[in-house]
Parts: structure tokens; sequence; C-alpha cells
């Protein structure tokens, strides 16, 4: 946890009404994202909500549970 991804977080529970931990995991990715500078990062995730905030979020994302 840093200062950084705790921001983020909270932005994302404010724009995309996720849960805290779900902002936890996307704020983490939002923000390695950023400090990589790698644009093409995937985000992997079962959960139905935080894959579409992920893709809203302009993240090429990944459901291994249903191979898409």
């Amino acid at each position: 946890m840093n200062p950084l991804v705790l921001e983020e977080a909270s932005a994302l529970i404010n724009r995309r009404q996720l849960r805290a931990l779900d902002a936890l995991q996307l704020g983490t990715a939002v923000v390695a994202r950023q400090l990589l500078g790698d644009p093409e990062i995937r985000f992997i995730a079962s959960d139905k909500a935080l894959l579409d905030a992920a893709s809203k979020e302009g993240f090429d994302v990944w459901d291994p549970a249903s191979g898409k």
C-alpha cells in the first residue's frame, strides 16, 4: 500500500462504484501502468464488475474462468 494506490483506489470507488478491495486491486494496476509507462498491461480477474471497470479504465482484460 502506498499513497498513490490509496488515492487512485479512492477515486475509483467514486468513479466506478467499486468495492474497496476491488478498487485497491484496480488502483494498483493503474499506478503500475503509470509508473512502468506500459499501456499494454493486461488486467486479469474473474469478477464481471471489476473487469468492466478495468476495461473502462483502458485495460485489456481477461477472465480466466470464462476463457475470454
